[in-house]
């Protein structure tokens, strides 16, 4: 695990051309789903996005769009039926439990998602979560659904990456990328160094970056505790995970 040392100097990015996004719907066990659809002209792969717990919102649907600018398909998958997003902090609560309780609920979701963005994805597949989008893409590593699905690499930002099932991290799982905030209330961050453990013991590897003073969220630009430094940094180290999975 490597601590990173926030940049304060303005980061470039390589940047392609992408068609403009689209709202698309999709069914799950007979209910509707949002998602968005960020295509690149190019593609040098394909990226699924799991939301927070306020579900699909303006920020997935940005980030979704900056990655197809640098050539990465992106479908931005809603974690509710549409129009049942909580709106209040006990919902947001009750949502999240119920969430991490229904498992068969769950794997549906990554399924539907993963096949929605197939339709019009390239290899490789890597599955991007932010804090219960970040805890939903580890359900597809500790399960071996990832593995079933063929994900190429998992991108956790602000999530728990722990499994609280007691379960040993599958063989052939495909590498993660891990940023989290040093100051996050809400993620343990302590739990990295026996993740990376397991994921090591799988065979595979964790390139994970802790960032000081940083709270939860710290790369959500517009929640709470946005902080743009290490913002920048994770996402710079971002792109150089996914040049190096295969992603160039």
């Amino acid at each position: 695990m490597t601590k990173t040392v926030l940049l304060t100097t303005a980061l470039a990015f390589a940047v392609t051309t992408a068609l403009a996004g689209e709202s698309v719907t999709y069914e799950i066990d007979g209910e509707t789903f949002d998602g968005y659809l960020a295509q690149a002209e190019t593609p040098r792969g394909t990226i699924v996005i799991l939301p927070t717990w306020n579900g699909l919102s303006d920020y997935e649907k940005d980030r979704a769009q900056m990655l197809a600018d640098m050539g990465f398909t992106s479908f931005a998958a809603d974690l509710y039926p549409a129009g049942e997003n909580p709106t209040t902090m006990e919902a947001k609560q009750q949502a999240l439990q119920a969430h991490l309780a229904d498992q068969v609920g769950m794997h549906a979701m990554l399924r539907a998602a993963i096949t929605a963005s197939g339709e019009e994805g390239d290899e490789p597949l890597f599955v991007m979560g932010y804090s219960m989008g970040a805890i939903t893409a580890m359900e597809l590593a500790w399960s071996g659904l990832g593995n079933e699905l063929g994900v190429d690499g998992y991108i956790i930002f602000s999530g728990r990456v722990s499994d609280t099932k007691g379960r040993i991290m599958p063989d052939e799982v495909a590498p993660f990328f891990v940023a989290q905030g040093e100051a996050d209330t809400q993620v343990n961050v302590g739990g990295l160094t026996n993740f990376i453990d397991d994921v090591e013991l799988a065979g595979s590897e964790v390139t994970a970056h802790v960032y000081s003073g940083a709270g939860h969220l710290f790369s959500a630009f517009g929640f709470p505790n946005y902080d743009a430094e290490a913002d920048a940094d994770s996402w710079e180290k971002l792109m150089d995970f996914l040049a190096i999975q295969g992603g160039s």
